[in-house]
């Protein structure tokens, strides 16, 4: 019974030894991490529910186009997703779903249109309001810009950072095409 308790000891002692050598892989880790919080900055983590009512002050307060409403939302592949127009949807991505949008954190946003055409240059001011939703010191040249790189790198997957916490791609299909707003948090 001795020995085997010497021996627990003797083992624990080695891994409070070896835990403490430190790892250079996770101290090169860490600092990749802190480069890229200086080169891409983080935003505070919002709720569903308080982005969504920032992109609607914007879209309220600098157009006459429909803001989101609850009463055309719908849930899908947890995702929430709010009705603008015919075609085109506002879509916030929470990091985990749990089916209440007052305490989801938000991943990222996107406003997703259909190709038809239809509602096309109504779907790029809204993702202008968007993009000023999710990062309020924006200029409009700076936005412009964002969406204009982001496009023009979709096909390499690329996004366009802005170098305050978020970034702009841009996804194209048969059918549809998306401005998706990435956040990066601390």
């Amino acid at each position: 019974m001795k020995k085997s308790i010497v021996t627990l000891l003797l083992c624990g002692v080695m891994v409070l030894g070896l835990a403490g050598c430190g790892d250079p892989g996770a101290k090169d880790a860490e600092k990749d991490f802190q480069q890229s919080q200086e080169t891409y900055g983080t935003v505070e983590r919002e709720s569903c529910d308080v982005l969504v009512a920032k992109f609607n002050t914007e879209v309220v307060d600098n157009s006459a186009l429909n803001p989101a409403s609850a009463d055309y939302l719908t849930e899908d592949d947890d995702q929430y997703w709010y009705g603008l127009l015919e075609g085109v949807y506002l879509v916030v991505v929470p990091e985990t779903y749990t089916g209440d949008p007052k305490t989801d954190i938000v991943d990222y946003m996107l406003i997703y249109a259909d190709s038809s055409g239809e509602n096309g240059d109504e779907a790029v001011a809204y993702a202008k309001h968007l993009v000023k939703a999710n990062d309020n010191a924006a200029t409009e040249l700076e936005i412009a810009t964002l969406l204009e790189e982001a496009k023009a790198q979709a096909a390499s997957g690329k996004t366009a950072y802005n170098g305050r916490g978020i970034a702009v791609g841009y996804l194209e299909t048969s059918g549809a095409y998306q401005y998706q707003v990435l956040r990066f948090y601390k």
